[in-house]
């Protein structure tokens, strides 16, 4: 053919345009059906279906039919700057998806037939109330006329009931997890009796708990030490109350309302508290927004079945929950923070106490997070609490909730101030038994012997000693490490270590000596530090020192010292030095008895009073982190007319006391603070009345001066020898004298027990900067979510509920996606029996043991297993068993494999309740 009549013909022939059902419109669907769909249509634009396209945004064409390139369509899908481009979240169409869309433009945009538009999201049938299916009179167990009428639809044949042995084996493993005895198994009285006894048995709390555990994720707390991490000490209240609720047969909804809410709902009920664990299970010390996150995803999934954390970043892909929406979930819990309640008999945390939420910060306000970034919140908006907008029709209002004194003045409840005036109390016998028994060895001594009269000193020899290092000196030094070099007239340390290789002086030093020394930092890592150590015992756990130090953030010239094997570094031994890698520096350090004078380069820096002094100390030279130079050394003894000059932080000696004299000072602190307590105790009772209270507040301002100012008192006796302990010793007494005087002046208050133990927001945090009372109001928010997850007209919850129980007793879900109710859950084949166990389900006070009943005493339930002898045209059709025309196949599950084997060898211990144990006991 000719070429040119080819091309003529060609261009004849009408443009191909690509598929729009097969090509474009699932593209738009997964990536713009969010903004611009049917529930949400930014700029007034709905793109799910052609037609809609047409129609354009607000009036305004977005399509120039036949004219790709005129079209504000292609334009905003193919913008070069990512603030225009369309999608906003996300990367970009690809090309083959923009090159359809084109093509799809370039043929006229032609509508395709039939197509209608994306069907409301309200439509969806898990978003529609469960409702009772009606059946015929006496038809007998739901479950089985409802599947039966299945099974009859489609030819299909059930199979026989199993053997009652079997029968009453899957039935005890599923109610209580354990096996029925051989007795047991010889049972022959009615079916409906036995569910009945097993039901009320307190193993089936326990069998439960385990299934709600998981759902409801319960963990043990992770930490660091003694530092909380993850979850909460002493979680296994919550776990308590998960068998006992079961156990009690409490409401379905109640439990909700309880783990939700119950320091709002039942604030003084330390048994519903427990419940809040749910809650508190989520904590992490590390980033409140994960800790948060997660409390949304969860609750969203356990309770609700919808993946409320899809849309932490944008509006969720699939189902109608906005972005907007997931931050006004995220408002609910905003105040909400974690803290260990006191227990009855308990005052020590570590052993004991009551993981709870409580609503703390009241004002705090919730932004949306641009992308989910929370460096990057919305400023211009504050989120206010609510659910998601597509079922928020029935959520009840929120409203704030007063609460007793019980619930935010924890020390106000007798128990503790019982507890607190027991120890104390015994506190106060303990040292009068000390105090006796210190007097009747004080008797019982020895005369001591009359002193000899003192000598006249003797003389102190003159000591010395030089080295410049040219040469290798062992008599000297003892070398430590391999790292050493001496040359070019220097002690060179190459390696730079914390310390394992160091210069140790073998000749003892006067307590009074001078050093100077001439040195160079030649490298190093980190700190980058040479030190001068003297008095350090032969452990090392002991010593006085003085460095300096090349690190960037702060280079510095420092007094400090190590006691018990921990450093001290004291602010008032510091002055900042620009140290300078390759620069020589000459140290010359005086000290005399606990007083340290530094200078550096022949300039006056540093006067110091150490806490203390041991006499036999070794002197050393090492580097820390560091790399260093060593070019001449001079030690003698210190001149006595040489003056010093006197340190700011200097402290008088204590004189250590005789042991009566601690006792008496021990137990007049003991009985200072009994009194303080019980003057406190009396205030808080006063609260409420203003003129009783300011009375007893002055009362029990006084009383907690006097306590602070004796424990100081007897500290100071009691640790004479521990510079850090005189030291915080001097600071008690100093700050009970300052309270006394402001009582002297009428502005006495008191220091309010610290009768909870409040989880750290932040690692930076200390539970000493936390008040001690809390928000006298909560905010009602969770009780207000609580409402809504349980109120009849929310069509999730019940059937979220009896499809985790249908899992559990038939080995699969009737929905799939079991914490997934959302739009991309398909309609149960068994809808009909979900709708209606749901419903009957929150008829009946939203009842397990009612639930389980239903089910286990069905017949489908006691069907056998085997498909051997099964109908052929049965099997052929349903294969997946979708009709339950027999009883799936299970594994059983590890814990119950072991309680099975210890219950079969006598050795489970079947004690209910209790602190968890160590997984190498269980």
């Amino acid at each position: 053919m000719n070429k040119f009549l080819f091309i003529i013909l060609a261009a004849a022939l009408p443009i191909q345009a690509a598929d729009y059902l097969r090509d474009i419109k699932p593209v738009l669907k997964a990536r713009c059906y969010a903004c611009h769909g049917t529930l949400k249509q930014k700029a007034g634009l709905r793109v799910d279906s052609a037609a809609n396209i047409r129609k354009g945004a607000k009036g305004e064409d977005v399509l120039s039919i036949g004219k790709p390139g005129g079209s504000e369509l292609l334009a905003r899908l193919t913008a070069a700057d990512a603030d225009e481009r369309m999608p906003p979240e996300g990367a970009p169409l690809k090309p083959a998806e923009i090159a359809a869309i084109r093509e799809w433009i370039a043929a006229g945009a032609p509508l395709p037939a039939n197509e209608s538009a994306e069907a409301d999201p309200r439509e969806h049938w898990a978003f529609q109330v469960p409702q009772l299916v009606k059946l015929p009179g006496n038809a007998g167990n739901p479950v089985d006329v409802l599947l039966e009428q299945q099974r009859a639809a489609r030819g299909l044949k059930a199979q026989p009931i199993a053997e009652r042995t079997i029968r009453l084996r899957r039935l005890y493993l599923d109610l209580i997890g354990l096996p029925p005895t051989r007795t047991q198994l010889t049972d022959t009285r009615p079916w409906e009796v036995i569910v009945d006894e097993l039901l009320k048995s307190p193993h089936h709390g326990e069998r439960w708990a385990r299934h709600w555990m998981d759902i409801w994720r319960y963990t043990d707390w992770y930490g660091l030490g003694a530092q909380l991490r993850n979850s909460q000490k002493h979680i296994w209240h919550w776990r308590d109350w998960i068998v006992e609720s079961l156990n009690a047969d409490k409401g379905y909804d109640r439990m909700i309302h309880e783990m939700l809410a119950a320091d709002e709902l039942a604030p003084t009920d330390l048994k519903a508290l427990r419940a809040t664990g749910f809650l508190a299970r989520n904590y992490y010390l590390f980033n409140r927004t994960t800790w948060l996150d997660a409390t949304i995803e969860h609750t969203g999934k356990a309770f609700v079945g919808l993946t409320l954390n899809c849309a932490k970043c944008h509006d969720h892909k699939y189902d109608p929950i906005t972005h907007e929406d997931y931050y006004r979930f995220r408002a609910i819990f905003e105040p909400h923070q974690v803290r260990l309640d006191p227990l009855p008999g308990l005052t020590d945390f570590e052993k004991g106490g009551l993981p709870r939420v409580f609503d703390n910060h009241l004002d705090i306000t919730t932004r949306l997070h641009l992308r989910g970034d929370p460096k990057t919140p919305d400023t211009n908006r504050v989120m206010r609490a609510g659910v998601p907008a597509v079922l928020s029709e029935f959520a009840p209002e929120i409203q704030s909730v007063k609460l007793p004194a019980y619930a935010f003045a924890p020390a106000a409840r007798e128990y503790v101030q019982r507890d607190r005036l027991a120890n104390a109390k015994d506190a106060v016998v303990t040292a009068k038994q000390e105090l006796t028994k210190a007097k009747q060895l004080a008797v019982n001594a020895p005369p001591e012997k009359p002193k000899p009269k003192p000598k006249p000193p003797a003389p102190t020899p003159k000591f010395s000693v030089h080295d410049d290092f040219s040469n290798r000196n062992d008599k000297l030094w003892e070398v430590v490490g391999n790292g050493w070099k001496f040359e070019k007239g220097a002690a060179l340390q190459t390696t730079a270590t914390r310390e394992t290789e160091r210069l140790a002086l073998r000749q003892k030093l006067p307590r009074d000596f001078e050093l100077t020394c001439r040195y160079t930092h030649t490298g190093g890592s980190l700190y980058r530090s040479v030190t001068f150590r003297f008095d350090v015992s032969a452990d090392r756990k002991y010593a006085n020192y003085v460095y300096t130090s090349a690190h960037a953030p702060g280079p510095k010239l420092h007094v400090a010292y190590t006691r018990g094997g921990a450093s001290t570094y004291p602010p008032d031994g510091l002055v900042a030095q620009p140290i300078v890698i390759g620069k020589p520096y000459t140290l010359r350090l005086a000290v005399r008895d606990r007083l340290v004078n530094v200078w550096l380069n022949d300039k006056f820096q540093i006067a110091y009073t150490l806490p203390d002094r041991k006499p036999d100390g070794r002197l050393e030279l090492s580097g820390f982190d560091a790399t260093v130079a060593f070019d001449d050394l001079q030690i003698k003894s210190l001149p006595a007319d040489l003056k010093l000059t006197e340190s700011k932080n200097a402290t008088p000696e204590v004189k250590p006391a005789s042991s009566v004299e601690i006792s008496e000072a021990k137990l007049a602190a003991a009985e200072a603070k009994l009194a303080a307590l019980e003057t406190m105790f009396a205030a808080e009772q006063a609260r409420g009345n203003d003129v009783a209270f300011k009375a007893a507040e002055q009362r029990a301002a006084r009383a907690e001066a006097v306590s602070l100012k004796a424990e100081g008192e007897y500290e100071l006796k009691a640790f004479a020898k521990d510079g850090k302990k005189v030291k915080a010793a001097r600071a008690k007494i100093a700050n009970g004298a300052k309270k006394l005087a402001a009582v002297e002046q009428g502005k006495g208050s008191f220091t309010a027990l610290r009768a909870a133990k409040k989880a750290l927001e932040t690692p930076a945090h200390k539970e000493s900067q936390y008040p001690t009372v809390y928000p006298a109001t909560s905010t009602g928010r969770r009780t207000a979510l609580a409402q809504w997850i349980t109120s009849s007209k929310n069509p999730l919850t019940a059937r979220v509920a009896v499809n985790h129980v249908w899992l559990r007793h038939f080995g699969e879900p009737l929905v799939e996606t079991v914490d997934d109710f959302g739009l991309r859950a398909k309609p149960p084949v068994q809808q009909f029996l979900l709708d209606h166990l749901a419903a009957d389900f929150m008829a009946n006070d939203w009842s397990f043991r009612r639930l389980h009943r239903l089910i286990v005493t069905s017949r489908a339930y006691q069907l056998r297993t085997t498909t051997a002898d099964a109908d052929a045209k049965t099997l052929a059709a349903d294969a997946n068993n979708q009709f339950y025309w027999r009883m799936n196949t299970r594994r059983m599950e590890a814990q119950v494999v072991r309680d099975s084997l210890l219950q079969l060898a006598g050795a489970l211990d079947a004690q209910l309740g209790g602190p968890s144990i160590n997984p190498g006991d269980a």
